[in-house]
């Protein structure tokens, strides 16, 4: 009895001194991990980082309806943020880049017009506060000329300085692009009770 009584006590030594380790390792780990550096500094990705470095080749939008959220969630961003003119020039390429080529071949001056736009925008004091895309689902598909198209409506909440806010009714009319089958925008207009 009295030699299994000693292989016990000496089990249990083994097992206190490596639980008694695991502890030391923990707590060493614990305080080096959360130890930073006093030069290494932490940057937080912001929504323009999301727009600036927007890769419309890997990362197109899924869907007719993400098409048109991600451009006015790039407009909003343009009316509302702050940001350098190089990040600027980065958004409204992406911008253009949802766009369909016939679009930007009947409106060589696009970028600038976003800009010019953007700069009304922001001396009016008017930003984007909201949108909603109307459609839960998927939009229906019609073909003109050949070619799939579909419209995506959507109104825009907008702060238009101290005045208050207005609701902004848009119909998105989008194409099907040949090759890619990447959903773009063909234009847009305002709702006729906006008119």
């Amino acid at each position: 009895m009295e030699k299994g009584g000693a292989g016990s006590a000496i089990v249990k030594s083994i097992v206190l001194v490596v639980l008694g380790a695991l502890v030391v390792l923990g707590v060493y780990m614990a305080l080096t991990r959360t130890k930073k550096s006093p030069t290494e500094e932490t940057y937080v990705s912001t929504v323009v980082d999301e727009f600036t470095t927007m890769n419309l080749e890997k990362n197109y939008p899924a869907s007719s309806r993400k098409v048109v959220e991600t451009f006015i969630r790039a407009m909003q961003v343009l009316y509302k943020e702050q940001y350098t003119t190089e990040q600027e020039d980065k958004i409204v390429a992406n911008i253009a880049g949802l766009m369909d080529q016939e679009l930007l071949d009947n409106n060589v001056f696009f970028e600038k017009d976003i800009k010019d736009d953007v700069d009304r925008k922001k001396k009016e004091d008017n930003t984007i506060s909201n949108f909603e895309i109307l459609q839960k689902r998927e939009p229906d598909e019609y073909k003109t000329d050949g070619r799939w198209m579909c419209k995506v409506d959507a109104i825009y909440y907008m702060r238009m300085g101290t005045q208050g806010t207005v609701t902004v009714d848009y119909t998105f009319i989008l194409r099907r692009e040949e090759g890619s089958g990447n959903w773009k925008i063909y234009g847009w207009a305002l709702k006729e009770e906006n008119k």
